[in-house]
């Protein structure tokens, strides 16, 4: 074969690869553009060409090249000229175009490079000098591929177009080899194919090869390419080069790639996924249920064939499904049905069936597709879950603490409780509506954030005494609360909402504000106080003492806190105030102990000492502020007053006895009438004095008793079920015995039992009484009342118009040995202990004494117990 076979040989080879390489050149191009091969054979031709020509298709291109006598003499003469030039301008061609129409063309043509294509350009008109088209290097670089040419078996860049240029990160390529202008090629295969194409000369055509290039900036971009690696032949017929044509299809690879992904796991979603799927056609007759459907129910297909898939529905359910789903499919709406279905044992069980319309690529409705999906344990549930919500909303609703539930990431109040609805300020109207519409006053406070937050992470979020602003009767507040964030979750551990709950602080905030202010005056008063006051730390050591102290013990502020508070204990009172003060520091419990301290005379004397803890906002113990007060006198009071006790009491028994004595003389003399005349003897005012005496003295003693079984702990109550009515009504009844003078006038508005020591309530009435007739010596009325106070409590109360009591005895007048100093001790003479045990008895039954009084207008005493 000689060497021109062979280049036509050759020819042939790659003439389909020059095609593909024509058709992108000419397209870049809007007037007629043609391109021919060597031997002037049609390669390729643009839109631009056809329509000017009126050409319809190639075959009638081709006929029109060989046939028509205007385009052979074209041909031959651009065929001269490019014998003679590289290129030819300017040539002048007439057109016979349909319709009997002429018109003229300049043209040009001009080889593409080595390439063996002939590019011929068509200008309408007379056209000289066209700059439409100057040269191949124009096409070249105006192409939208990635055109390069290689030169030499070390495929040196000899030149590329802008777009090869950007791929390649615009690197200085030209002159260099591909190996050392493209080092990241390096194991990626394209130095074998360019040696392979370069070697056979035959061309290699590329499609999808991936590709990493460095795209610059140490970047490397991964791309797939299509492209053409076209040897270039010289005149010999030998590969002097190659001709590098490549587009990026990256985009139409990755997608392609997606598709499939898409489509495989689409098919594995259908296999797999736990519920059953269906597909309908238009007249929503079955097309299509997977595998699950009929595992489920045991149908076959023949049995679930068009609505045969009904039969599986329960009867009661099946007339309303089959009419809700062919509604649904008429309208082309979404369905959505709930009912039960039966297994393959021959248990119905609820089922949530879904489904929405189909439509193909052109809008055409072509039926429906659905889940049907196993709700069985859920339904179920429903009953569980609705009592579970009815509870929730009573516990909120009947919660003292201000209790609230927000759903939804928007915050929509779904339950508030009167509590909580109170602390806003609001009415009960804002339930169902947002935290934002209910509240608008918290824009710009930290509890929406806080809230969202809690939303998301599920973690709860503690307040605690954070400032609040509130719109409360119109007006802006700042309260001060208490309160939490707790997140809520269904049973798939998703968050659905939050509990707030609230407490409002602020009176307590505003106290600690005022506690704190009080801090810098705390020191100073305590100096100028006459008790002795000290702090201690958490650790119980001594951080401050006043000049108390230093004045008590006679020493300076350096001798004190070296000798420290313990030394100044007396020795038998030392271990218990240890053991008790450990006690407290430990438990934050407060302290208080009377014990003795030495003073710089060397004497001890009583002292009450109190300490109470000082907690930081942490609860944790800050400091203790301890005091301690002299109570000598009142030692010695105390002291005093037991020793008057048992003296009264030994006392008075000897009185007793010698009236007792009297009484026997008396009796002995009546014995002895005969000799002494019964008149002669005083009878009647003897006995009566000596009773009155004899009363008197036996309820002092008595009295005298009680409180030291009081102060014992050994009142023992004797409690039973009487009529209070009876017990108050028998008593007057004894007193007006003895009272003669006096007016007890008893008044029953409400009559009952009570569940006490009837004696001790008797006491504690013959007190009162006895004390309105010795208070009232100028107005004889006394009167007794029982009515109802409160809930389930009866009030005896008795009121006299004696002479009454001042404001200033009234808060002391039920404390012990407590009386009231009058001119005349004898007229009202006494111990000062009988409305003590009144009072004292009172308590012990849970009940309660209270005196009403004014100097010179009586008395109203009235003691209250609980209804049996």
């Amino acid at each position: 074969m000689t060497p021109n076979s062979e280049r036509s040989e050759n020819k042939k080879d790659i003439s389909a690869d020059l095609n593909s390489i024509s058709e992108t050149l000419v397209e870049t191009i809007r007037e007629p553009i043609l391109i021919l091969n060597e031997d002037f054979e049609l390669v390729n031709a643009n839109h631009g060409f056809y329509k000017v020509f009126e050409i319809k298709d190639s075959h009638s291109l081709e006929d029109k090249l060989n046939g028509e006598s205007s385009f052979k003499k074209l041909k031959s003469a651009i065929s001269a000229g490019l014998q003679e030039a590289e290129s030819v301008k300017g040539l002048i061609f007439t057109a016979n175009l349909p319709g009997s129409q002429h018109k003229k063309f300049s043209v040009n043509a001009s080889f593409l490079n080595s390439s063996g294509l002939i590019l011929i350009s068509f200008l309408q008109g007379k056209v000289e000098n066209s700059d439409k088209l100057e040269s191949f290097n124009e096409i070249f670089s105006q192409a939208p591929a990635m055109i390069c040419i290689l030169r030499g078996p070390e495929h040196i860049f000899d030149r590329a177009n802008e777009n090869y240029f950007k791929v390649v990160g615009d690197r200085d390529i030209i002159g260099k080899s591909v190996r050392e202008a493209l080092p990241e090629l390096e194991g990626q295969g394209f130095y074998e194919m360019l040696d392979g194409v370069y070697n056979s000369g035959k061309p290699y055509i590329g499609s999808e090869i991936p590709a990493k290039i460095d795209a610059g900036g140490n970047e490397f971009k991964n791309s797939y390419l299509d492209f053409v690696y076209q040897p270039i032949l010289d005149a010999e017929g030998e590969v002097s080069g190659i001709f590098v044509h490549a587009i990026d299809v990256t985009e139409k690879v990755t997608a392609k790639r997606k598709l499939v992904e898409s489509e495989n796991e689409l098919r594995y979603l259908i296999d797999t996924v736990p519920a059953i799927i269906w597909i309908t056609g238009t007249e929503g007759k079955n097309q299509y249920l997977n595998k699950n459907w009929y595992e489920f129910t045991g149908q076959t297909v023949d049995n679930a064939k068009d609505f045969g898939w009904l039969e599986a529905v329960h009867p009661e359910d099946r007339k309303r499904v089959g009419k809700s789903f062919l509604k649904a499919n008429n309208a082309r709406e979404e369905f959505h049905d709930s009912f039960r279905l039966k297994d393959k044992n021959g248990e119905y069980r609820w089922v949530l069936d879904s489904g929405s319309p189909r439509y193909n690529a052109d809008g055409e409705f072509e039926g429906m597709i659905g889940t049907v999906i196993d709700v069985h344990e859920e339904k179920l549930k429903e009953q569980l879950i609705r009592e579970k919500e009815h509870r929730i909303r009573s516990i909120i609703e009947e919660a003292n603490v201000a209790t609230a539930l927000y759903t939804g990431k928007e915050m929509r109040i779904e339950m508030a409780n009167e509590a909580m609805i109170d602390l806003w300020g609001k009415e009960k109207s804002v339930i169902g509506t947002t935290l934002h519409e209910a509240l608008p006053e918290l824009e710009g406070q930290p509890f929406h954030d806080l809230l969202q937050e809690v939303f998301t992470t599920g973690k709860t979020y503690w307040g605690k005494e954070d400032p609040v602003d509130l719109v409360i009767d119109n007006q802006l507040q700042t309260g001060y609360f208490n309160f939490t964030y707790k997140a809520l979750r269904d049973e798939k551990g998703e968050i659905y909402g939050i509990l707030n709950m609230a407490i409002d602080v602020s009176e307590m905030v505003h106290s600690k504000e005022l506690l704190k202010d009080s801090e810098a005056r705390y020191r100073q008063m305590a100096d100028l106080m006459p008790e002795k006051v000290f702090n201690i730390n958490a650790n119980g050591k001594v951080i401050y003492f006043n000049q108390g102290w230093l004045e008590y013990t006679g020493l300076d502020k350096a001798e004190f806190e070296k000798k420290g508070l313990d030394s100044f204990i007396h020795p038998s009172e030392k271990e218990e105030f240890n053991r008790n003060w450990q006690y407290s520091l430990q438990t934050g419990s407060d302290f208080e102990m009377e014990l003795r301290y030495l003073n710089k005379k060397g004497k001890y004397k009583w002292h009450l000492n109190r300490a109470e803890a000082i907690f930081d906002e942490n609860g944790n113990i800050q400091v203790w502020i301890c005091t301690a007060t002299e109570i000598q006198k009142i030692k010695a009071e105390e002291k005093r007053k037991e020793d008057f006790l048992k003296l009264v009491s030994h006392e008075l028994k000897t009185p007793v006895t010698s009236i007792k004595g009297y009484v026997q003389l008396l009796l002995s003399m009546l014995k002895k009438k005969d000799d002494i005349p019964l008149s002669s003897m005083p009878f009647e005012t003897s006995l009566k004095r000596i009773d009155q005496q004899i009363v008197r003295l036996t309820r002092l003693i008595s009295e005298m008793l009680d409180l030291s079984r009081i102060e014992k702990n050994k009142l023992v109550l004797q409690k039973e079920r009487f009529s209070i009515n009876d017990l108050v009504s028998d008593t007057i009844q004894d007193i007006n015995y003895t009272n003669t003078n006096y007016n007890i006038i008893l008044t029953n508005e409400f009559e009952c039992d009570i569940y006490a020591d009837k004696d001790r309530i008797g006491q504690v009435l013959i007190n009162l009484v006895t004390n309105a007739v010795k208070y009232s010596p100028v107005n004889q009325d006394i009167e007794v009342k029982i009515q109802k106070s409160a809930k389930n409590k009866v009030a005896v109360s008795v009121k006299d118009s004696g002479i009454g009591i001042d404001k200033e005895n009234l808060k002391k007048i039920f404390k012990r040995f407590y009386r009231i100093d009058f001119k005349n001790e004898d007229t009202y003479s006494g111990f000062g202990i009988g409305l003590y045990l009144a009072n004292e008895i009172m308590k012990r039954h849970n009940g309660k004494i209270s005196v009403e009084s004014e100097k010179g207008k009586g008395s109203i005493f009235t003691f209250t117990l609980d209804i049996a």
